[in-house]
């Protein structure tokens, strides 16, 4: 989710070369053609050939559920969705993974102001008030923030119960 330029799609499909199936989503019609550009430009056409890469404009909700996902990542993309919202946009996103659930957003504990389009969400309390996940593991990484304050980037992994899975 949020591929952006496809940066993080390129890291991924670059390092995982056993990937066999992959979909990029973005919001942006303009991202999703700059993704496709800049990932034709740094693979070989054999790689590509072998890979069933698809590129998708579409937010979070409009996604159908009935598509599963061993990985969902969404990188950067949740600090945009309204808190109003915020829940209902994770749980979709655990609707659409077989297992692993990925977001790297920003955390605080303390609740700060951000820009006017940027919010801080208590991720893991939300991972675990959703039935389907088994387990959710964070990693913070500290980083200098722009305004001084320090600010904290993690890595959310949210592990659903396989057994949720079973109709």
């Amino acid at each position: 989710m949020g591929c952006g330029f496809g940066r993080i799609t390129r890291l991924v499909l670059l390092n995982q070369p056993g990937i066999k199936k992959y979909k990029a989503v973005d919001l942006s019609p303009d991202q999703i053609r700059n993704a496709e550009e800049y990932l034709k430009s740094g693979f070989d056409k054999l790689a590509i050939n072998d890979l069933d890469l698809t590129f998708t404009v579409s937010d979070i909700k409009s996604l159908p559920s009935n598509e599963k996902y061993d990985l969902v990542l969404a990188a950067e993309v949740l600090l945009h969705i309204l808190p109003l919202e915020i829940r209902q946009a994770m749980i979709k996103l655990v609707e659409l993974s077989n297992c692993h659930i990925i977001n790297i957003d920003y955390y605080q504990e303390k609740v700060i102001p951000l820009a006017p389009h940027n919010f801080l969400h208590q991720y893991e309390k939300i991972y675990s008030e959703i039935p389907s996940i088994a387990k959710v593991e964070s990693i913070r990484i500290r980083r200098a923030g722009l305004f001084g304050f320090d600010t904290k980037q993690c890595i959310f992994h949210a592990i659903k119960d396989v057994r949720s899975n079973v109709s």
